[in-house]
């Protein structure tokens, strides 16, 4: 019973920007740093399990979340986008080209905010967040 409820929580993978050092309580040496980690829910409020690749599983207390919305648009893709459009489909082509090229890129990040248990100490994750991840995030508080 255990292997399944554990497969059933929810799980939020993370590219981390800063910090993730920060996260290794093991004292290995990683030769890049940790870039990337799993929150995985816990049993109880306010817990999280973080894994590391290839290193640690570790409960830590989640603290809180800020989140900062950022989009950006590519005028050269739109401008691409717009004269495939037209040589493939005439006037309307030229619009719907130039939609398809210059959508939104979701460039949005956060700060995570994590206590070590033991030592009582405040990590704080610099990471790429899109805003459903930053909403499965916020659950886990």
């Amino acid at each position: 019973m255990g292997f399944w409820k554990d497969a059933m929580k929810r799980r939020v993978s993370l590219e981390i920007l800063a910090g993730g050092n920060d996260l290794n309580l093991t004292g290995k040496q990683m030769p890049a740093g940790i870039r990337s980690a799993v929150l995985i829910e816990s049993d109880q409020r306010g817990e999280v399990v973080v894994q590391i690749p290839f290193l640690s599983k570790d409960i830590w207390l989640i603290d809180g979340i800020e989140w900062e919305e950022s989009a950006r648009r590519s005028g050269g893709k739109a401008a691409g986008g717009a004269i495939i459009g037209t040589v493939v489909a005439g006037p309307l082509g030229t619009i719907a080209g130039a939609a398809v090229g210059g959508r939104r890129r979701d460039n949005s990040k956060a700060y995570v905010y994590l206590i070590n248990p033991a030592t009582e100490e405040e990590v704080a994750l610099h990471i790429r967040c899109t805003e459903k991840q930053y909403k499965e995030i916020s659950t886990f508080m």
